[in-house]
């Protein structure tokens, strides 16, 4: 949409709206599920409780999040530690037998509130991109720095970091790039 707030600018804004259920944590025990339901239930623990190590992670204003451990959480990087608005929806059972499992979706819902986002506009200029591409760069060298100094460069995470890091120099590269000069180096090529 556009923005034609009192500034008197047409600014351009850009919204997503992510609709997540997380369905729970499967407890195998009690379900009794085998086979192919089992690795399922198995893959959605381990995403939740990689979810739940970043929350920590964002709470207890760690170095390094993992949020490159798991898909679940690589996807919820934005709404956890970026710059947007999020809310969780917590349900739970009143009925005897799920209080257990209440219990832990409450708690987790706790620990979610305590994360603070600030939402806040993108940039809108060149200059304003610049900065905000400098800050992502800043925050993967710290990743990386932090991976490194605990000997975990052989993770996953190191390498996706890495790539970022690389993705992002090019993106401020071609940012810092005057106007046209692309072009001329293409035609000349």
């Amino acid at each position: 949409f556009r923005n034609r707030g009192g500034g008197g600018g047409g600014g351009l804004a850009r919204s997503e709206l992510h609709l997540v259920d997380l369905a729970g944590c499967e407890q195998i025990k009690k379900s009794k599920v085998t086979g192919q339901a089992k690795r399922e239930a198995v893959g959605i623990n381990s995403s939740l409780c990689v979810l739940k190590k970043c929350i920590r992670a964002l709470n207890e204003d760690k170095g390094h999040v993992p949020y490159l451990e798991s898909k679940l959480t690589m996807l919820l990087r934005p709404a956890f530690g970026g710059s947007s608005r999020t809310y969780a929806l917590i349900t739970g059972s009143t009925e005897e037998r799920h209080m257990e499992e209440t219990l832990q979706a409450v708690r987790f819902g706790e620990e979610c509130s305590m994360i603070s986002n600030q939402a806040r506009q993108a940039a809108s200029s060149v200059e304003g991109a610049a900065k905000a591409i400098d800050a992502a760069l800043d925050q993967c060298e710290s990743g990386m720095r932090s991976l490194e100094q605990r000997g975990k460069t052989h993770l996953p995470a190191f390498a996706k970091l890495r790539e970022r890091f690389a993705a992002l120099s090019r993106k401020r590269a071609d940012l810092a790039m005057p106007q046209g000069a692309g072009a001329a180096a293409v035609a000349t090529a």
